[in-house]
């Protein structure tokens, strides 16, 4: 049997869709934004508790929307899908045709854990293992992992809709793809940021429950774990930052950078990957 001819210009096309990008407004969330209007996305809409540091992303082209919002609970992110509606209809499309084709939930926070240097005491190693406060702890799971379970629920409908209509699913349309980061995937003898790991691996699990169940519906769910890549929580001008510490250990000789990050989404959002799901992409070479 003759296979039909691939066609590289559609592959890792993104033509006319419709996007949403949780934490947009740095960092690596702004690098998804932007790469996702450049490989062809309409639309896409970004969110964030600060609406200036939105603005400042969107400068980079019209097609990225900012909705100013916070996904650390489950009201916020049903009112974020209220607005997100609300912002396709106000743009012509019927309440009832709205859909979404990718949504990519990147919203994180590191965690006030505390550090400590070696040959240090178990009493040294108690106290900063204690310093964490509980609404510390409570935050940073809120944000890191319980936000992918609410805003891809709220949103599961429009994203259903992206994958039925006009051969969504065989194009890759209607999925959802989640920044859970390298720390969800292994115990590191000297990294000492306990709770951040652990919000961390609670996103990959949350990743891998919603496949399970949002694939039968035609909606994929994968992830993507990036290391030492700069960003608002990991600053290159931060002597106490993961990529400040680890930058020149890097096997491959450099840090990550915007063309990684966006590389590894366009790849699941498009045709190229739309027979992928379940998957996380480590987007490391540590």
């Amino acid at each position: 049997m003759q296979a039909a001819p691939i066609n590289i210009d559609t592959l890792f096309s993104l033509k006319g869709r419709v996007a949403l990008v949780t934490g947009g407004g740095s960092g690596i969330g702004a690098y998804i934004a932007h790469g996702l209007v450049l490989a062809g996305c309409t639309r896409v809409y970004i969110t964030g508790r600060r609406l200036n540091s939105l603005k400042e992303t969107a400068k980079f082209n019209s097609a990225i929307i900012p909705i100013q919002g916070d996904v650390s609970t489950r009201g916020g992110c049903v009112e974020l899908t209220r607005a997100f509606v609300e912002q396709e209809t106000a743009r012509g499309v019927p309440e009832l045709a709205v859909q979404l084709d990718i949504l990519v939930n990147n919203a994180g926070v590191m965690t006030n854990d505390g550090t400590w240097k070696d040959g240090a005491s178990a009493e040294e190693v108690s106290q900063a293992l204690l310093k964490a406060s509980d609404e510390d702890w409570a935050k940073g799971f809120a944000i890191n992992a319980s936000s992918i379970q609410w805003l891809s629920a709220a949103l599961l409908p429009h994203l259903v809709r992206a994958s039925k209509n006009n051969n969504g699913f065989k194009e890759g349309r209607g999925v959802v793809i989640n920044n859970t980061s390298v720390s969800a995937l292994y115990v590191s003898r000297d990294a000492q940021g306990h709770i951040y790991s652990a919000t961390k691996a609670a996103a990959e699990s949350v990743t891998q429950n919603l496949a399970s169940k949002f694939t039968k519906l035609g909606v994929r769910v994968n992830s993507f774990a990036p290391a030492n890549v700069p960003s608002e929580i990991n600053d290159v001008n931060n002597p106490e930052s993961f990529i400040s510490k680890l930058r020149d250990v890097v096997p491959i000789g450099r840090v990550g950078n915007e063309e990684d990050m966006v590389g590894a989404v366009v790849y699941l959002a498009s045709r190229a990957g739309s027979f992928v799901s379940g998957v996380v992409i480590k987007v490391s070479n540590d």
